[in-house]
């Protein structure tokens, strides 16, 4: 192991047991050795991620289950029909999933709302992993967990209201269509045109109760979280109001009990790691905007979030110092990046063993490095 691998072995065990959320701020100076620490921080999570499946798998015999295949029709009649429950089968549980995310922010640093990008990017990168039906079903039908009453164990309980309503709409339903077709088809009971009348009204309004909850459903399929947001960020009548960040935190927060559901669902705690790169080459309010992003929207006290903020101190300080966030802090750019960061962690300068790693691959051949990758990948999985 190099010194490198050292340095993110032990990154990446803090972050499996770190509560969340957390920020945790990666400082090293070159660009280039952060992202190449990243992805070792990255192998090595993947890693303790699949000891700890293993280790769950032979405790409690329950195999985890996806959201895919005949996993996602069993997901969406949980998120139709039942109510998850926090019990403390699910609190012993120490199988994880890290969903990883990358936020450049170079790649948005033309747009007006930097933190647009890094909240949209979140919402976007989440629906394509768990797939955009079941988030569609949860916006409109899903609950956000409870804790047990007690020592239940029960992880489900079933919605006994939206059973009610949905068997009482399907029985009206049946009784207006057999109306209505009695009034069409049996002789002598065609003339009647009053049955026909209550027979179609019945039936439009019991229909009309199902076909409104279907085109929601719709409606959340087709247009995503990210497009929500953008559609607010774009309106300029609605930016000025103070319910702005109130919607773009309704959307956050909708993720966040969705990720909650979905933990209860797949028996394995869930972590998100989003990773914010190339912060340091943008313009100081843009700056300000996405750090404030992520203390006011992203750090709900149950959102499963750690941020890795890989970022040059040296750089970053002397741009927030720049903007006007830093009143009332004495214009102390340090001072506020800790508060945002709740865990710095400062890289070294690369020791020997890295540096003769470095100039191994940088005589390599394109074919060896490509072999290396491979082989590397490989050996993780």
């Amino acid at each position: 192991l190099t010194e490198d691998d050292v340095y993110c072995r032990c990154l990446s065990q803090t972050l499996c047991h770190t509560s969340t959320p957390v920020t945790v701020g990666v400082y090293a100076p070159c660009a280039r050795r952060l992202y190449s620490l990243l992805d070792k921080v990255t192998g090595f999570m993947k890693e303790e991620m699949a000891r700890r499946e293993e280790a769950e798998l032979l405790r409690s015999r329950q195999r985890p289950r996806s959201p895919e295949g005949w996993g996602l029709l069993l997901a969406l009649w949980y998120l139709a029909f039942y109510k998850p429950v926090i019990t403390e089968l699910h609190l012993r549980r120490r199988n994880m999933e890290f969903i990883f995310i990358r936020f450049s922010a170079w790649q948005y640093a033309g747009c007006d709302k930097l933190w647009a990008g890094l909240v949209t990017t979140l919402c976007d990168s989440i629906r394509h992993h768990f797939g955009a039906l079941p988030l569609s079903v949860y916006h409109v039908m899903g609950s956000r967990p409870r804790y047990a009453a007690g020592f239940s164990q029960r992880e489900w309980v079933l919605k006994r209201g939206t059973c009610l309503r949905l068997w009482g709409l399907l029985a009206v339903l049946s009784a207006g269509l057999t109306a209505l077709l009695v009034a069409l088809l049996v002789p002598g009971v065609k003339e009647n045109h009053a049955l026909k009348v209550i027979g179609s009204t019945v039936a439009s309004l019991s229909g009309s109760g199902l076909v409104l909850g279907a085109a929601s459903i719709l409606k959340n399929l087709f247009v995503s979280e990210k497009k929500k947001i953008e559609r607010l960020t774009n309106s300029e009548k609605f930016t000025s109001q103070l319910g702005f960040m109130s919607k773009v935190r309704g959307e956050v927060e909708a993720l966040v009990g969705f990720l909650a559901f979905m933990e209860i669902f797949e028996r394995r705690q869930l972590r998100v790691v989003l990773e914010i790169t190339s912060l340091d080459i943008c313009y100081p309010e843009k700056v300000a905007g996405v750090l404030n992003a992520m203390n006011t929207l992203l750090s709900d006290a149950n959102s499963p979030f750690i941020f890795l903020l890989a970022v040059d101190p040296s750089v970053i300080v002397p741009c927030l110092e720049q903007t006007s966030c830093l009143r009332g802090l004495a214009d102390n750019g340090y001072l506020y990046l800790n508060r945002t960061v709740t865990l710095p962690f400062s890289i070294p300068e690369m020791g020997a063993r890295s540096k003769l790693q470095c100039l191994e691959e940088a005589v390599q051949t394109r074919e060896d490095l490509m072999y290396r990758i491979i082989t590397r990948n490989v050996g993780r999985s």
